[in-house]
């Protein structure tokens, strides 16, 4: 990088920093996978993975958290179960992991201090009413003072079979890392948003800085989650959630 073009850049920084310190800001909420270190704009609210499934052939690997990230007190957290579908060697009998994953669900849901337990699950096709059903399930045998967010890619916004009358609090589409679709789903995010599943348009939504969105596309979500590939170790990266739009 030119020193030219560093001044530009740290002023649009700036900018975005007292953005997100306004009274009116949306929150946005890091997302904290192992390693990852807690960003200072984050510090009111984490979402941090506890515990990793993977579902593969006849086998059900479970990996809990190896070290909790360094974080103030009054951070409130949302502890986030990831459950791994292998696309490799597909599960054989899937419903028979039913117990397991509402097991770690309410497990996790005991560690929030925010009021929110989250699931990450990425269904296939072929999943989708195990999906379906389980999420109802973990909402009916979560607490009634915990609310149930669930993550959801990016192409189940265009599928109302997906998002009608899911039983979760919170739907957060994720607009990074979306595969061989990448283009077309972008430029409806950016440029038809309304054809979007309702779920998808305004209240929450997943992004990551290392693949940008013009300001404005994230200005629509009440609330915003943050993935970054370097674990927000990483200078600027680390500074703030919302990074200019590449010209």
């Amino acid at each position: 990088m030119t020193r030219k073009s560093l001044s530009p850049l740290l002023l649009a920084l700036a900018a975005l920093l007292c953005h997100a310190g306004a009274a009116d800001a949306a929150p946005a909420v890091a997302w904290l996978w192992d390693g990852a270190r807690l960003p200072a704009w984050s510090t009111p609210e984490a979402a941090v993975l506890q515990r990793h499934i993977l579902l593969s052939g006849d086998t059900a690997l479970t990996r809990p958290r190896q070290r909790w990230p360094a974080m103030p007190a009054s951070t409130r957290v949302t502890p986030v179960l990831h459950v791994e579908v292998s696309t490799v060697n597909p599960p054989i009998d899937i419903e028979s992991r039913r117990a397991m994953i509402v097991r770690a669900m309410l497990e996790a849901a005991g560690a929030s201090t925010s009021g929110w337990v989250q699931l990450d699950m990425e269904a296939k096709p072929s999943q989708r009413e195990f999906y379906r059903s389980l999420v109802r399930q973990v909402r009916a045998q979560l607490p009634p003072d915990v609310k149930l967010s669930v993550t959801a890619l990016a192409w189940w916004c265009r599928s109302p079979a997906w998002l009608d009358g899911l039983a979760a609090d919170e739907v957060v589409p994720m607009f990074f890392r979306m595969g061989r679709d990448n283009a077309p789903l972008r430029a409806i995010i950016e440029q038809s948003p309304a054809t979007l599943h309702a779920s998808c348009r305004a209240g929450s939504a997943g992004f990551s800085p290392q693949e940008p969105f013009a300001p404005q596309v994230h200005e629509r979500y009440r609330k915003t989650y943050w993935f970054d590939r370097y674990a927000w170790k990483r200078g600027a990266t680390a500074s703030s959630p919302q990074p200019k739009a590449s010209p």
